[in-house]
């Protein structure tokens, strides 16, 4: 199969920000003198709108200080590097001048530190976030909508993601979708899903689907 575009995700896939969120929620727990979060606990959440987590956290040290540990996770968040790999594979994209678009389970606010850091808010052609669809990740609205503005149609499109939730979503609007896992989502189990890979590089993505 031969893609037209690229849908990305964002957390975990072109910046490691899982396991940094995981560290984060953890110093702000320990602070409060509160238990830290299992990896197990945290794993569930990963890619989709994370309600229970964000929930718990806020039982264990209120509003306020949920706010400020979410809002000291996207600002340091602007000091990540972008993924190697990731990084390849848009240079390649650029080359082509095949579109690419991110839809993430986060705000567009939130990740917006982070992407004018990565000098991506002018290389990307369209950001869709959770406050532009009525559901997040697993359900399909995030990539739809990124498809749509696009105008492009799903099965012309390729996915990269990172998580189960993410991959759901991908698959559930109609795209192909290649899994390239990391230190918290590499343990996931992929296996109901219809991939089209997993831990590809970006020379192999170009040449196998473009």
């Amino acid at each position: 199969m031969r893609y037209r575009a690229v849908v990305f995700d964002f957390d975990g896939t072109i910046i490691d920000t899982e396991q940094h969120l995981f560290d984060v929620i953890n110093q702000h727990l320990t602070a409060h003198q509160k238990n830290p979060i299992s990896v197990d606990f945290y794993r569930q959440s990963i890619g989709g709108a994370a309600k229970g987590l964000h929930q718990y956290i806020e039982s264990q040290i209120g509003e306020e200080a949920t706010k400020a540990l979410y809002d000291d996770h996207h600002q340091q968040s602007r000091h990540l590097s972008m993924i190697e790999n990731i990084s390849r594979l848009m240079e390649h994209l650029e080359a082509k001048h095949i579109p690419f678009a991110i839809a993430t389970s986060s705000s567009r606010e939130a990740i917006q530190p982070a992407l004018q850091a990565l000098g991506l808010t002018n290389r990307v052609a369209v950001i869709v976030g959770r406050e532009d669809v009525e559901a997040a990740k697993p359900e399909p609205d995030l990539y739809l909508t990124a498809v749509q503005q696009l105008n492009m149609n799903p099965v012309s499109c390729l996915a990269i993601e990172d998580s189960v939730n993410g991959a759901t979503a991908a698959e559930r609007a109609g795209l192909g979708v290649i899994v390239n896992t990391n230190q918290m989502t590499e343990q996931m189990d992929f296996s109901n899903l219809n991939l089209e890979g997993m831990n590809l590089d970006a020379e192999t993505i170009m040449k196998q689907y473009f």
